[in-house]
């Protein structure tokens, strides 16, 4: 019973490998892609509005660009688990109308070359990330962020710039 319970999770595991590997397969051919890779567990919507640059990696998490509104990632760029990037938004400017019923705005995001974003960050509607930026773990960028800065916290906010030997 024991080698037969062994064999199952040895199938298992293989056949779920396999799985996110033509998932994996999927989903960096139906973006727009220059040379990357975008992970088996990475959720996609309007992947025709999806750029991802050469040698970047997707890890997983959701890109869901709108119906008119585009994600584009730069080249050598790294994206951590449980990324969302979201390029489109609820209205709520009404207070007589429930915001489920007052539509959507689209936003697209722009992230630069060279990037790491970090693990469970999301990107809102309208952000442009610059290159050379790192994005720490669980941070949340709401406004556009300059070329060599690191942010992190909620909301986002600069810790220091990459080029600096400040610390």
């Amino acid at each position: 019973m024991k080698y037969i319970l062994c064999f199952i999770g040895f199938v298992f595991c293989k056949l779920r490998s396999f799985v996110f590997k033509m998932i994996s397969l999927y989903n960096t051919n139906s973006v727009n892609n220059k040379g990357g890779v975008i992970s088996g567990q990475t959720i996609i919507a309007y992947p025709r509005n999806i750029y991802i640059g050469k040698n970047s990696y997707v890890n997983g998490g959701q890109l869901k660009a709108g119906k008119n509104s585009k994600i584009i990632i730069g080249d050598n760029t790294i994206i951590s688990y449980n990324v969302h990037i979201r390029a489109n938004t609820h209205i709520y400017d009404s207070i007589d109308i429930p915001i489920k019923n007052q539509g959507e705005v689209d936003k697209g995001i722009e992230i630069g070359d060279d990037c790491w974003i970090g693990y469970g960050a999301q990107i809102m509607p309208g952000v442009k990330i610059g290159s050379h930026v790192i994005v720490g773990a669980g941070a949340v960028v709401t406004h556009d962020v300059k070329d060599y800065d690191i942010v992190g916290g909620v909301p986002a906010r600069v810790i220091r710039n990459r080029k600096s030997r400040k610390k």
